[in-house]
C-alpha cells in the first residue's frame, strides 16, 4: 500500500514540475511511474479482496483444524508441504495464505468425506474437480456428528463418514 501512494505522489509531482525533481527527465520518470503505480494498485486491491473472503470463512467457519497437513488431488499442484491452520466453511476454504472460494467464479464444494484422522473435500467446476485431504487429529463421534451436521445444514452437501 504505501508503495502505490510513493508511486501516486511522484506521479502527481511529474505533472506539477515545480522544480521538485531537476535532475531527471520528468517524461522518463513518469513512464515509469504511472504503470508501476497502477500495476501496484491492482495487486492491493487483488490481496485486500483475498483478505475480506479470508476474513469471512474464518467468521463463518464450520470447522478450524490446527496444525493440519494437506495433501492435494493431483501432484502437479500441492496446497502445502508443512502444516499450517486450516479454517473451512460454506464460503470456502483458507489454508495458511490460500484461499479457495465456494459458489464464486464457477467454484463449488461436491463432496465431503470425514473420516477419524482426515477430511476429504472434493472441490471445482463442472469440467475439473480437486480433491484436498486434511489430516487432523482424533475427533470423537459427538463431535463428528456436529461436524456432520454442520455441513449439512450451511453447505447442503452430507458428509460421508467413513472408517
Amino acid at each position: 500500500m504505501a508503495a502505490t501512494g510513493i508511486g501516486v505522489i511522484v506521479s502527481v509531482l511529474m505533472f506539477i514540475r515545480d522544480g521538485v525533481v531537476l535532475t531527471l527527465e520528468p517524461e522518463i520518470l513518469l513512464v515509469f511511474a504511472v504503470p508501476a503505480t497502477m500495476l501496484l494498485a491492482v495487486l492491493s486491491i487483488r490481496e485486500y479482496k483475498k483478505l475480506k473472503t479470508a476474513e469471512l470463512i474464518i467468521e463463518n467457519r464450520i470447522l478450524h483444524i490446527r496444525p493440519a497437513v494437506i495433501e492435494a488431488g493431483d501432484s502437479s499442484r500441492h496446497l502445502s508441504a508443512g502444516a499450517i491452520e486450516v479454517y473451512i466453511s460454506g464460503f470456502g476454504m483458507f489454508l495458511g495464505s490460500t484461499v479457495i472460494k465456494f459458489n464464486l467464479d464457477g467454484v463449488c464444494l461436491k463432496g465431503v468425506e470425514i473420516g477419524s484422522e482426515c477430511l476429504c473435500l472434493a472441490y471445482g467446476t463442472n469440467l475439473n474437480t480437486q480433491k484436498a485431504r486434511i489430516l487432523h487429529g482424533a475427533i470423537d463421534s459427538r463431535e463428528m456428528e456436529k461436524i456432520v451436521e454442520k455441513f449439512r445444514f450451511e453447505t447442503g452437501i452430507v458428509p460421508v463418514i467413513t472408517d
